[in-house]
């Protein structure tokens, strides 16, 4: 069997556990916390259940240099600022990861997905079966084949190759070209207007990529669906956003971080760096003993 790698879109946990766990739980110096213990509980629970022996975590760090918005200044400019009492615990969770051992990636120029993408196209060519754990449609299109998995942890949902072109209508390379054409209200990327994920898989179907779309697009109104002149009319008006759109939703898999050639083993506890950070965090002993514990299994 392959060797399987774990790959945590980190930012989702951390935002999950932000909104769940109690705003009472403070560091030492009356910070919040609460974001940090909950995501240390999201990793002591996957890796307690999972045993992986490899695993990494990409954080959505500040873009000062987007790749992204290099391409459309208006990319998720719709999206507000990160609430002050969740910044520092973003921080924490970085070092928390680092602390236990794990991997912790992140980049001023590409995104959370970005760095997966990157990841798992290098781990797959040396022979690993990749486990993507995220919430995130973005990232279905890393599943390019059935030893690789899209698990949204929480909902505990899998898909594989198949599931991603059951659930979405398109196969997982095309995720790219479904997103350019319906656009991506939470990224502020524009679609075509009426194009929904059906009528966008509907067209994908006939025609495999936006590029041969934009090639073919007198060919829509013959389509046996109703409205395909309408569509096709409606391609033809807003047919200079996709090949904006298609870059911006593509993912990145030769991107180059911070120590991105980095192995990913799983390293065990940094017993100096865990117990300084749990200090900090004025974390009781009994949540130190269990990753002590797990360390050790």
């Amino acid at each position: 069997m392959k060797p399987r790698a774990y790959l945590i879109d980190a930012s989702i946990y951390i935002f999950r556990a932000w909104h769940v766990y109690d705003d009472s739980i403070t560091d030492i110096d009356g910070n919040p916390a609460n974001a940090v213990f909950g995501f240390s509980e999201f990793l002591y629970q996957l890796i307690q259940q999972e045993k992986p022996e490899y695993i990494a975590c990409a954080f959505d760090d500040h873009q000062t240099e987007s790749y992204r918005r290099e391409i459309f200044s208006e990319y998720k400019a719709n999206r507000p600022p990160a609430p002050e009492e969740l910044i520092l615990q973003f921080d924490y969770c970085k070092r928390f990861a680092r602390a236990v051992g794990i991997p912790a990636f992140s980049s001023n120029r590409y995104e959370a997905d970005d760095i997966i993408g990157t990841l798992a196209t290098r781990l797959r060519d040396q022979g690993y079966a990749v486990t993507v754990i995220t919430a995130d449609k973005d990232l279905t299109q890393l599943i390019l084949n059935q030893d690789d998995i899209w698990w949204d942890y929480a909902r505990n949902n899998t898909l594989n190759n198949k599931g991603v072109e059951k659930h979405w209508g398109v196969k997982p390379e095309q995720i790219a070209d479904l997103l350019a054409l319906s656009g991506d209200k939470i990224d502020n990327i524009p679609g075509i207007p009426g194009v929904g994920y059906k009528m966008a898989s509907n067209l994908l179907n006939k025609f495999a990529n936006v590029e041969i779309i934009l090639q073919n697009i007198e060919n829509i109104s013959k389509m046996k669906f109703r409205g395909s002149a309408r569509i096709q009319s409606l391609v033809t008006e807003h047919q200079h956003l996709l090949p904006v759109n298609k870059r911006l939703t593509t993912i990145v898999t030769d991107a180059i971080f911070d120590n991105h050639l980095s192995d990913i083993r799983w390293q065990g506890i940094n017993a100096e760096d865990f117990h300084k950070l749990l200090d900090q965090l004025n974390a009781g002993q009994q949540r130190r003993q269990r990753w002590l514990d797990l360390a050790v299994v």
